[in-house]
């Protein structure tokens, strides 16, 4: 294995406010501690993003989990100007990590307040919650100073973590990233777990642990709002206690299973996190994840609306680094999907930085009819303007042993089946020679 999953658990917790109220807010105390003494029953350290009144009110409780099992503060974004009261507060935090509020000022906005990290990039998203953040990368990247969506192409910039990870591959191709994301609520109103079964939340999170053989770390962010864990029928009505008893024991299931995997996981705060990145990378570290799909529960027409979103689809490689996003299906050489962040850096961008249809690359791979033992590949790859690219090669390695790449910066092979090839095209002719040896 070459890297480890690093698994955070956070929760929004601030003070809820019902309709015209113009006080401070009730904070979600049970909330709160029905959240905490499930991941601290597993050991788990909690990230509260919180507000000043509802630091105040729960002050001893947090300062006894941040002593006992190491859960951190960050802001909410209702608390976003709360920095210098939440560290009086809490003295013992940096108080470093604000919620996104998905504001074009976003990363400036952070900067001046002196936060080193944003949480709250919704990959995929489009529209749901008034939240379009589609485009952004997954896990943790340097975000843009011009443009919360995106990496900064140069250097560090303040650390972007994402909301909740999602099932990339149902994600991309079911357009549905709010029901295939690891948030209970997503799964169980889906109807693909509950709190007797969770095997699709399982299988989603093997797909993530695969991926640490291809990667230094791959991260794996869930997020569960506190005030979603209490009704009283009046403030906090979100959901019913059933609904939030069930959302309990899927907590309690996937918690403990993500804890069989012994050492392969790490569990740190979101600071944590940020210092783990921070002290590992000097710019966006490109991330690959090879993703199958997994057969699910029928999902209720009034929650799909779509009939495309159960798959199944083709095993699916995505990456990206500071300069784009691409993603590939099982078998075809060209990527499926090109988000180009070098030339497109508007914050609203109607193609999410993907390339149009006719900016797309013609490539030629020169491999003859009759069977031959090849030893070179010989791919022609012409564009008409520059574009950062790649293509992909699935092969079976085990047979062949890539010697040398012309051409391409080569990732991979990947579990011995496909090959990244990722370079940035010239306008013209480009080509590249993959050089083979049988094994």
């Amino acid at each position: 294995q070459k890297g480890r999953l690093i698994f955070t658990f956070t929760s929004l917790a601030y003070a809820v406010k019902k309709g015209v109220d113009k006080g401070p807010g009730k904070p979600p105390i049970e909330g709160m501690e029905k959240l905490a003494d499930l991941a601290h029953k597993h050991d788990i350290p909690v990230t509260w993003l919180t507000d000043v009144t509802t630091g105040t009110a729960m002050k001893d409780k947090i300062d006894g989990w941040h002593k006992k099992f190491g859960d951190d503060i960050g802001a909410s974004v209702r608390g976003l100007n709360d920095r210098d009261a939440l560290k009086v507060l809490f003295a013992w935090s940096e108080v470093n990590i604000v919620e996104s509020g998905h504001d074009i000022n976003e990363t400036k906005t952070a900067k001046s307040l002196d936060y080193s990290a944003i949480w709250g990039s919704c990959w995929e998203q489009d529209g749901v919650d008034g939240i379009s953040d589609k485009g952004t990368p997954w896990g943790l990247f340097y975000v843009s100073d011009e443009n919360y969506k995106i990496p900064a192409l140069k250097g560090k910039g303040p650390v972007s973590f994402e909301w909740t990870a999602r099932d990339l591959l149902k994600s991309l191709h079911s357009g549905r990233p709010t029901i295939y994301s690891c948030d209970p609520n997503d799964v169980a109103r889906a109807g693909l777990c509950s709190g007797e079964d969770i095997s699709y939340l399982q299988t989603f999170f093997d797909n993530y642990i695969r991926n640490i053989a291809n990667n230094k770390f791959v991260f794996f962010q869930q997020q569960q709002e506190s005030h979603e864990m209490q009704y009283d029928g009046k403030i906090f009505t979100v959901y019913n206690q059933e609904d939030i008893d069930e959302t309990a024991k899927i907590l309690d299931s996937f918690f403990t299973y993500v804890k069989s995997f012994g050492d392969l996981v790490e569990y740190k705060t979101l600071p944590e996190a940020m210092q783990l990145y921070n002290n590992n990378f000097n710019e966006t570290e490109p991330s690959v994840m090879l993703f199958d799909d997994v057969p699910v529960k029928e999902i209720p027409l009034w929650y799909g609306r779509q009939n495309r979103t159960r798959g199944p689809w083709p095993t699916t490689l995505l990456y990206y680094d500071k300069e784009c996003q691409l993603a590939f299906i099982e078998g075809k050489f060209e990527p499926i999907l090109i988000r180009d962040y070098i030339h497109n850096r508007q914050v609203i961008d109607p193609r999410h930085y993907s390339i149009a249809y006719e900016e797309k690359p013609s490539v030629k791979i020169d491999i003859p009819w009759r069977p031959v033992e090849l030893t070179e590949i010989p791919v022609e790859i012409e564009a008409n303007k520059e574009i950062p690219y790649g293509v992909t090669f699935w092969y079976d390695y085990n047979r062949y042993k890539i010697k040398n790449v012309d051409g391409a910066e080569l990732i991979g092979p990947i579990e011995n089946k496909v090959a990244l090839l990722r370079l940035n095209l010239r306008k013209g002719m480009n080509k590249i020679v993959i050089h083979l040896e049988k094994q």
